[in-house]
């Protein structure tokens, strides 16, 4: 489905010509000659980005803008302003309030759709950013792995995913909760960034991650991501919990339950463009990876191995 654009001038011609480039371009257009106009379309139609005149008549752009920014609704849509004339105390006025760029007339109309087409990308990529982790979500994961697909990169998908923490959110609390996930997010950066600059980490949700590294680094990482998950994981529980190496806590009966420290499973996948044609079949596949790694105790990781022979498990231990 098309993106779709607001384009708000009182000048016909401009809006004729801007309505033009970004149909050409592949956007849907909504057309307003006014700023109350402006208003009521972005209310109406919702668009995903809105490109404003300056100086319209009822109401100038920056009144829409501001109204925009107060109205839940709209408050997130991205906007563009278009302007004849600026000072640095305006254009900065303009980016504290909300503004996600501006083009100065007379413009070049091939720039004005880059910039749109920037803007709406980081748009997309700030709404698939999990707000616990700070990391980018499912849409930003799929585009990256059917990237290296499309390449044909030697890359490897590690789908990462910490165990029982079900039963730590429900003795602990989620705040406690927040900050293990917290945890992992920051881990998984530090490991990762210290191995390559072509890697990708990701948050599907919950405590399932996706990291994406050269294949040939792929088990040493996961090894590596393995030691410091069981050698900082203990930090964040109890003293007493520490020091008997488990949790104890009452059952639905009243009897006193062991439960383990969470531990962390990772599902290996290579990404073979002979195997794979979309992300969707990477994640099937990195999915049934994690489950083969959760029947051992333990951390642990299992490699896909499919193609070669059977799949293999490994441990982070000889």
């Amino acid at each position: 489905m098309p993106s779709r654009v607001l384009v708000a001038d009182d000048d016909a011609p401009t809006r004729a010509l801007i309505d033009l480039a970004l149909q050409e371009a592949g956007y849907d257009c909504v057309l307003a000659a006014d700023g109350k106009a402006a208003l009521e379309q972005a209310r109406a139609t919702r668009p995903d980005l809105v490109v404003l005149d300056v100086g319209m008549p009822f109401l100038s752009g920056d009144d829409v803008h501001r109204e925009l920014r107060r109205d839940r609704r709209t408050r997130y849509i991205p906007v563009v302003f278009i302007t004849a004339k600026r000072t640095t105390a305006e254009t900065t006025a303009r980016f504290r309030n909300g503004a996600d760029d501006f083009v100065s007339k007379p413009f070049d109309v091939d720039e004005l759709v880059a910039r749109i087409a920037s803007a709406l990308r980081r748009a997309a990529e700030l709404r698939s950013l999990n707000p616990l982790s700070g990391l980018p979500g499912n849409l930003s994961i799929a585009h990256e792995i059917d990237a290296r697909l499309a390449d044909s990169s030697e890359a490897a998908c590690l789908y990462v995913d910490v165990d029982h923490f079900k039963d730590f959110n429900d003795r602990h609390g989620f705040t406690r909760g927040d900050r293990l996930i917290g945890h992992v997010a920051e881990l998984l950066s530090e490991v990762v960034g210290e191995t390559s600059e072509d890697t990708f980490i990701g948050h599907v949700g919950g405590d399932d991650f996706v990291v994406l590294v050269p294949g040939d680094r792929a088990e040493r990482l996961a090894r590596e991501i393995i030691a410091r998950f069981d050698a900082t994981i203990p930090a964040l529980y109890d003293a007493e919990d520490r020091a008997r190496g488990w949790v104890e806590a009452p059952d639905r009966r009243g009897r006193t339950r062991r439960i383990p420290f969470v531990t962390v499973s990772i599902g290996v996948v290579p990404l073979r463009p002979d195997r794979f044609t979309s992300a969707t079949e990477v994640a099937r596949a990195a999915a049934e990876m994690k489950e083969v790694a959760k029947r051992r105790s333990g951390s642990g990781y299992a490699l896909d191995r499919r193609r070669e022979s059977a799949t293999s498990v490994a441990s982070p231990t000889p």
